[in-house]
């Protein structure tokens, strides 16, 4: 007997297990909307709440489970970024992406539908109670004979808002809700005609009797005296009984299509006068009640779920390639795959085709998976397992790839997507887990080490790290195979880093002299470590590059090469040729592409040229350039058109770069123009607020063009030009001036000292006879003659005094 009832337990327990409800969510991407699709099991009770950017799926049911394993298999992570269920019979709770608002309608076949729309949600006034459900009636289900009792209380107050139960004897109680879902209605103040006692007698719910004869339990009615505890009373205290009945009556309607909301005009509040955004959904508080197969299966069957939803990065499962393929030849394995892609019928096996596919991506050929997979029909094979390997195809073919990719941002992820996320981004980003990408590239056959080595070497190069980028290289050294692709392209990286420019030089021209599919690129570099480094390039190279250039004109590496093509001309001196092709450079890619290309050909021009060449281009240039091209090279063209006496052009090349932050050389220059044009004013103007002897220098010479002599040698003592100051204080005068600087810093002092003696010689004598006065006046002119010779031998006279 005892065996017995122990065995009626135990199949009570597994079938009150059984009856655990899983919720499969479904969802869909619109233009302007996300969806979310559940079919919510008959009778149960539910509501949705927005707090922010969560929303929250209650429903009254301690057993029912979300399934969201495919939720995000045809929709992006943005506006809705993650779903996700802690326990059974715990609310659904949707992570969203954005400012958005959740709408939502239960259709009358029984599936819920919610919508994120992007554009922030009204916010209400909450009760401050912390109810979770709105007030709705529960539905029993059909046929279920029970009687009421503390379980049952229990069950009612965990759905929050239900009808009390009201205790029978016998008979079957058979309820339907009022309202399924919560109420969530436009208040609109001028809505009038409702009578609330009709609408009252309309609610109300007739006696029935079953089959024996019975009076089956009465519906009770919306009362909040018997739906509200002592615990609810505040939250009751909002909503009369009749705007309970109505605002049910209306949702109930709107849940079964018959009202659709009115959504011109002024938006109206939408009022929850039930609800709460922030109620957990057990009212009882840090309290639940779980047993040990709740624990052992029901959590599990939500936890991987959930794991994966959490979680951005690709699990290693979906990208193990290293796993794709075996150690016997390639044409054994694709030979016996390709026999076994259709079977009976010419139906096509799908585990075969897939395998193929795989294999392929195994030995690195990225077309030919691609090509594999579209054998597969979309019923076949899930989008994002197809976008994976499509993906990887595309990294190992070295195409190019868009700049969002399904590996985007997983570059700091802890296993596989680490490393492909790198290939696909072309970079190692900062913060990129450096270790789980050479981890998964120790793990890749030696083939694809081969294949893909040299170019992470590179990635890592130019990332800055040297530690990774030789260990890489050194791992492919160690496959032992020979002619690695990419090689010298990734030496050259490392030489460059450690800045070994020789290195890097030979590296390009051994990539180039190999004639490869890499050739253009190392072309391309070459000639740019050329420039850099100001190195003598090859003759043969523009003519190498121009042949480069129209094999893959049409490419985006043609683009490329015909700047590098410029740039080769420019440095092996053939400037005429340099400007021709850099016009039709202009003609076929833009204003941008010349630009790209005016900075290095007018340097090269400005720095290598002769007298007539330079002048040949500069002055188009002066007169034709904008603000742009003269931005860029404005400085080095106006100084040599400066030294070259071409004032005016310069000053109209640097009077494009006024939009340009000014800077000390080029207001130095703008005033040496100016002194050049004979502007001494304009000049001065230039160099108000500038320091240094050269300033002073071009303000002494500013300030005796206007004949203020004395100024200028002022300025000219600062800029220690001792013996211009003691010719601007002889011809100012201020002899006396000039007595004070050392004859020998400043040799014009002796003419100071003669013209002394020459006021000295020609005084006319006093107090002497008139044979004696006349004597002595005809020696002092002759001394006077004698001094004026002599000053007339020490002082030089400049063109311009020579004009005044």
């Amino acid at each position: 007997m005892i065996s017995r009832a122990i065995a009626f337990a135990a199949a009570v327990v597994v079938a009150g297990y059984a009856e655990a409800q899983t919720i499969v969510t479904r969802s869909g991407e619109h233009d302007t909307f996300t969806r979310l699709v559940m079919r919510l099991p008959d009778g149960i009770e539910w509501s949705l709440t927005q707090n922010e950017n969560v929303a929250t799926v209650n429903v009254g049911s301690p057993t029912a489970v979300f399934n969201t394993q495919s939720v995000f298999d045809l929709i992006p992570r943005t506006r809705i970024r993650s779903v996700s269920q802690a326990a059974p019979g715990q609310p659904l709770r949707i992570d969203l992406g954005c400012e958005c608002s959740v709408d939502y309608y239960q259709q009358s076949d029984g599936y819920l539908v919610i919508d994120v729309r992007e554009g922030r949600s009204l916010t209400l006034a909450e009760p401050s109670d912390r109810a979770s459900l709105p007030l709705t009636f529960p539905s029993a289900r059909a046929g279920r004979d029970f009687n009421i009792d503390s379980r049952d209380l229990a069950s009612a107050r965990v759905a929050m808002g239900l009808e009390d139960a009201v205790e029978q004897t016998f008979g079957s109680a058979k309820r339907q809700p009022l309202h399924t879902g919560p109420v969530e209605i436009p208040l609109l103040g001028d809505e009038t005609g409702i009578a609330p006692a009709q609408k009252a007698e309309d609610v109300a719910v007739p006696d029935t009797k079953d089959d024996d004869d019975k009076p089956s339990p009465e519906t009770l009615t919306a009362d909040s005296s018997l739906l509200m505890d002592l615990e609810e009373n505040r939250r009751a205290a909002l909503v009369n009984d009749t705007e309970t009945r109505l605002l049910q009556q209306i949702g109930r309607a709107s849940d079964q299509g018959l009202l659709n909301p009115n959504e011109q005009g002024q938006a109206a509040l939408q009022l929850d006068p039930l609800g709460n955004e922030n109620r957990p959904l057990n009212p009882l508080d840090n309290m639940s009640v779980t047993s040990a197969i709740d624990r052992e299966t029901g959590l599990f069957a939500v936890s991987n779920g959930r794991d994966e939803a959490a979680s951005h990065c690709i699990p290693d499962l979906e990208i193990a390639v290293y796993k794709w393929g075996k150690e016997t030849p390639f044409a054994e394995q694709i030979g016996a795959l390709r026999n076994e892609i259709l079977g009976e019928f010419d139906q096509l096996n799908r585990d075969a085709t897939l395998k193929l596919a795989r294999t392929y991506l195994y030995f690195g050929f990225g077309a030919e998976a691609v090509s594999t997979l579209h054998m597969l029909s979309e019923s076949n094979l899930k989008p994002r397992s197809r976008e994976i390997m499509t993906t990887i195809a595309q990294i190992l073919d070295g195409e190019e790839l868009p700049v969002n990719t399904i590996f985007s941002g997983q570059q700091t992820c802890s296993g596989g997507a680490a490393f492909w996320a790198a290939m696909a981004d072309g970079v190692v980003k900062k913060g990129a887990n450096s270790d789980a990408i050479q981890q998964t590239f120790a793990r890749l056959p030696a083939h694809l080490r081969v294949q893909l080595g040299a170019r992470m070497t590179r990635l890592f190069a130019e990332a800055g790290d040297p530690s990774v980028a030789k260990a890489t290289l050194r791992s492919v050294d160690r496959t032992g195979v020979e002619g690695v692709p990419d090689r010298n392209l990734a030496e050259a990286a490392i030489a460059e880093l450690d800045g070994d420019t020789d290195a890097v030089a030979r590296n390009l021209t051994e990539e180039v002299a190999e004639q490869s599919q890499n050739t253009p690129l190392a072309l391309i570099e070459l000639v740019e470590l050329s420039y850099a480094e100001r190195r003598a390039l090859s003759p043969d190279v523009p003519d190498l590059t121009a042949s480069y250039e129209l094999e893959y004109r049409d490419a985006a590496l043609g683009a490329e090469l015909r700047k590098a093509e410029v740039m080769a001309l420019a440095l092996t001196g053939s400037f005429d040729a340099a400007f021709k092709k850099s016009a039709k450079l202009e003609e076929r890619d833009g204003l941008m592409a010349r630009d790209s290309v005016n900075t290095p050909l007018m340097t090269l021009l400005t720095e290598n040229a002769d007298d007539v060449t330079f002048l040949k281009y500069a002055l188009i240039f002066a007169h034709e350039a904008g603000a742009t091209r003269a931005g860029q090279v404005g400085d080095i063209i106006a100084r040599r058109l400066l030294d070259l006496g071409f004032a005016e052009q310069a000053e109209m090349i640097l009077r494009k770069m006024s939009l340009e932050p000014q800077n000390e050389d080029r207001r130095m220059m703008s005033a040496e123009a100016h002194l050049q044009l004979d502007q001494p004013q304009r000049a001065l103007v230039e160099l108000m607020g500038l320091e240094g002897q050269q300033a002073d220098r071009m303000r002494a010479e500013a300030l005796w063009r206007n004949k203020e002599y004395e100024r200028a040698s002022e300025y000219m003592m600062s800029a220690q030009d001792l013996d211009g100051a003691a010719r601007g204080f002889w011809l100012s005068e201020d002899l006396e001036a000039v007595e004070a600087i050392s004859e020998d810093a400043a040799p014009f002092r002796s003419v100071a000292e003669v013209t002394k003696q020459i006021d000295s010689a020609v005084r006319e004598p006093e107090g002497l006879p008139p044979l004696a006065e006349a004597r002595a006046l005809v020696e002092s002119s002759v001394g006077a003659r004698s001094s004026i010779e002599e000053l007339l031998r020490k002082v030089e006279r400049t063109p311009d005094e020579v004009e005044d």
